[in-house]
């Protein structure tokens, strides 16, 4: 198609939209006919901001609930490190040796039960 017939086609399609608009749109009747359907529309509007921002709520808090675990596990990490070396045998001797306490001499043995 040349430009020529592309402008006659886009002066069609202009005509035509004119009148539809002075024929439909453009009419007081069709603005109080169509109050149900804006209502409708504005209604979706509404729900759809809301949405969104329950979204956006909920992305907030697992951004927040993530921080919180990684804190957890750090925690969680020192506290086991921690338990971890407070349980070795020589650290258990040095705690209770304050208290009088030290190991046995004696090397120890196993008891046997005979039927």
């Amino acid at each position: 198609m040349n430009k020529t017939t592309w402008n006659k086609l886009f002066d069609v399609f202009k005509i035509r939209l004119a009148f539809y608009y002075k024929d439909t749109l453009g009419k007081q009747s069709f603005m109080e006919k169509s109050w149900r359907m804006v209502l409708f529309v504005s209604v979706l509007a509404i729900l759809m901001i809301y949405s969104a921002h329950q979204v956006d709520q909920k992305v907030v808090q697992i951004s927040r609930l993530n921080e919180s675990l990684k804190d957890l596990r750090s925690r969680h990490i020192d506290i086991r490190t921690n338990l971890t070396t407070l349980s070795k045998v020589t650290r258990v001797a040095e705690e209770v040796k304050i208290l009088g306490l030290s190991g046995s001499m004696d090397a120890p043995y196993k008891i046997e039960k005979k039927d």
